[in-house]
């Protein structure tokens, strides 16, 4: 997940993981998806990011005709995989039960190229295989973490969809510092929201 995530992976719950229905959504490149969980990945981000209502983001891509989320966290590894990368997804799983209490997802109210031109960037960021950040640097862009990739699918575009928002942390063991967290994205002025559950 993103900040302070891995702290507290070992008490993440487990629920059954039918999958919200998004066959009503009418996604476009670009979205960015916004959830929620249930267990401690996600009740720490939320510890964190004091102004937030959703833990995990992701972006919406095209690929070969259909609409997946482009994503990256910690401890969602498929079997055999020895490393948390970045992965891409059908929507239904990265909202399924297990995942998502909540849910919602976001349009930039800006041009349709920018959109697209950031989907292409997080393609490119998925082929590339790029590795989970668990040290959390923004100065680092070799690996990210959830925010951190979006906000670079889309600053590549040449937008930058945090207009300069960061969160500063203290005091806080191991995570001290300065970070995107999801509110410093979804809180932008030129999002609308197009579906939330």
């Amino acid at each position: 997940m993103c900040i302070i995530a891995i702290v507290l992976l070992a008490a993440c719950s487990h629920r059954d993981t039918a999958a919200v229905d998004v066959s009503g959504i009418d996604f476009a490149e670009g979205d960015l998806v916004f959830r929620r969980g249930a267990g401690a990945k996600s009740n720490a981000v939320l510890a964190a990011d004091t102004a937030g209502i959703y833990s995990h983001s992701g972006i919406v891509v095209r690929q070969d005709s259909a609409f997946m989320v482009v994503h990256v966290t910690a401890g969602e590894r498929a079997a055999g995989e020895t490393d948390d990368r970045i992965k891409m997804e059908t929507p239904e799983r990265f909202f399924a039960t297990d995942r998502a209490e909540h849910g919602a997802v976001y349009r930039l109210r800006d041009s349709v190229d920018v959109h697209s031109a950031a989907a292409r960037q997080a393609v490119r960021l998925w082929n590339k295989g790029v590795l989970f950040d668990h040290d959390y640097l923004l100065d680092d862009s070799t690996k990210m973490y959830c925010t951190e990739l979006v906000w670079q699918a889309y600053l590549l575009a040449g937008k930058d969809i945090t207009n300069g928002r960061r969160s500063e942390m203290r005091n806080v063991p191991m995570f001290s510092g300065v970070y995107i967290l999801p509110s410093d994205i979804y809180t932008n002025e030129t999002f609308s929201v197009i579906y939330k559950f």
